[in-house]
């Protein structure tokens, strides 16, 4: 990704993060300026209630205090109307009431008054239902008159007894005239009127339910809030933003103009400039005196450098391509040498080693058995024929002339049958034809040198008197395996002692396998190989 991009996605991240951040601010301010909202709505709710809750004390005084007077029980029984008038209704004034009734605990209605002139109003609830009002939450309920809405409290007249039975009911009642509203707006400071019930609130109306004595709402008190400007606390903080917005944008405008002209446009030409390998891109960046154009003269500099460097990599490239044939041919002599010196070893030395033993074990039969010994010579000279044999193909780098001629398991029975002519030992061979099928021409050679070794081994260290050779498959792999009867041994003793187990494991290797030892003295020898085995031909 080329530095323009990096940079116009960097100020793009910027761009997003600062729009991001402006928005972030805006509904957070939006938010505070809601929850204010329900605050100032909470409050002016809590400020009506009191308000009402303190225009309600009057009338809740009127009736507490006259029905605890033993004069309201007297008046029951007598029912004198001269001191209801000059008691009861000349109070009604006082105490700002608009009309006022007393009950019976059984319903009657005794007496009964108001302030406006006209047919007497009838009591907005019965003594039942005023004695199911004292169980619950109040007695304070509002009813509709010919008047209008009536705001009515009730209050229990004591009984003789104490903690009686009341003996009738005192209900004093208030108009919600315009004059009361009127009033009531005036002291919450809010515009207060009376609206049929089933509105609904609207963010700049707050409506109280005035209910009956079934809960059902009668009225609503709608009132009109006198909210604080949120619009124009709104309105300016978003003009801050839009400006501060504004603000951002021209100073990521500016800074990308500034990127673009003094770091993109040098840095691109530079760019060019080493893209082809051409300085004539950044000829006038040179005499900038800027950091680009002390970078854009190293760039010229180094184009110099790298035409020199170019010629001393050629001459270098020269004399490593003379090195590495000279090294080439050293290493194929010592592979040579390395794979001669393995195979006269394994093949050469140990057939050698078996013509040597065969010429001792005839030296020992010569004189008892004369025909025996020149058996066993006669095997000596077709032995060490064979080994002018195997000399003459080293020497011509060619394999052994019997592996081009014949099988493997011939020519390890052949082997089986020579080494057993030479010395008195049992050799016995088992091929798995299926496993000497596959084999490839490398692996057979291997496969017999390391059978001649750990025969030749068996007989001249461990004096085995059986030797069993056997080549098998399992699993896909090759396993030969050459296990003797001989003395055996302590491998980790031996180790490091002579080349045999080295070119052993050499040869193992070179199949493409690994070599497995087993020996403790006493119990012979076994040395297990596993290789690849190439795929059967279909």
């Amino acid at each position: 990704m080329s530095i323009k991009v990096r940079m116009t996605l960097l100020l793009g991240l910027l761009l997003a993060a600062f729009l991001g951040v402006m928005q972030f601010l805006r509904h957070k301010e939006q938010s505070r300026i809601e929850e204010l909202r329900q605050d100032s709505v909470q409050s002016s709710r809590q400020s009506l209630q009191q308000w009402i809750s303190l225009t309600n004390q009057p009338l809740q005084r009127f009736a507490r205090d006259f029905s605890e007077w033993p004069e309201m029980a007297a008046f029951l029984d007598r029912r004198d109307q001269a001191w209801a008038e000059s008691t009861l209704k000349q109070n009604l004034v006082n105490y700002e009431a608009h009309a006022l009734w007393v009950l019976t605990e059984k319903g009657e209605l005794v007496y009964s008054a108001q302030q406006h002139p006209g047919p007497p109003l009838p009591p907005p609830a019965t003594s039942a239902q005023l004695a199911a009002l004292a169980s619950g939450p109040g007695r304070h309920i509002f009813a509709e008159s010919r008047d209008g809405l009536l705001e009515a409290w009730g209050e229990p007249i004591g009984s003789d007894q104490p903690g009686g039975n009341p003996r009738g009911w005192l209900l004093v009642s208030r108009w919600w005239s315009p004059r009361f509203l009127a009033t009531l707006s005036r002291l919450s400071e809010m515009r207060v009127e009376l609206v049929p019930a089933g509105g609904a609130a609207t963010p700049a109306h707050l409506l109280l339910p005035l209910c009956d004595l079934q809960g059902r709402p009668l009225r609503q008190l709608q009132t009109t809030l006198n909210e604080p400007d949120f619009a124009g606390t709104l309105d300016a903080d978003t003009l801050a933003v839009r400006m501060l917005l504004l603000f951002g944008l021209l100073v990521i405008a500016t800074v990308w103009l500034g990127v673009r002209q003094w770091v993109l446009r040098p840095l691109a030409q530079i760019s060019r400039s080493l893209a082809h390998e051409d300085a004539s891109a950044v000829v006038a960046l040179q005499h900038e005196d800027t950091e680009l154009g002390r970078i854009a003269q190293l760039v010229a500099h180094s184009f110099e450098q790298k035409q020199d460097l170019r010629r001393e990599n050629e001459e270098r490239k020269r004399a490593e391509q003379a090195l590495r044939k000279s090294e080439e041919l050293v290493r194929r002599s010592l592979e040579l040498r390395a794979r001669l010196a393995r195979d006269l070893h394994d093949g050469v030395i140990q057939s050698i080693y078996a013509a040597g033993l065969g010429l001792e074990s005839a030296m020992s039969e010569l004189e008892r058995d004369q025909a025996a010994a020149r058996t066993r010579l006669t095997h000596c000279r077709q032995s060490l024929n064979g080994v002018i044999r195997e000399v003459r193909g080293f020497i011509s780098g060619l394999e052994p002339e019997q592996m081009q001629r014949h099988g493997f398991a011939e020519e390890l029975g052949a082997l089986a049958r020579t080494m057993q002519a030479l010395w008195p030992v049992r050799i016995v061979h088992k091929v798995d034809a299926q496993a000497a099928a596959r084999l490839n021409i490398g692996q057979e050679v291997h496969a017999l040198q390391i059978a001649r070794e750990c025969i030749s081994n068996a007989l001249r260290h461990g004096e085995a008197k059986k030797v069993l050779i056997m080549l098998a498959h399992a699993a896909g792999d090759g396993v030969l395996t050459v296990r003797d009867d001989g003395r055996g041994f302590e491998p980790a003793l031996v180790a490091g002692q002579g080349s045999g187990l080295h070119n052993l494991a050499t040869r193992a290797r070179e199949m493409g396998g690994r070599l497995h030892l087993d020996s403790q003295p006493g119990r012979g020898a076994t040395v297990t190989i596993t290789f690849p085995l190439a795929e059967a031909a279909p």
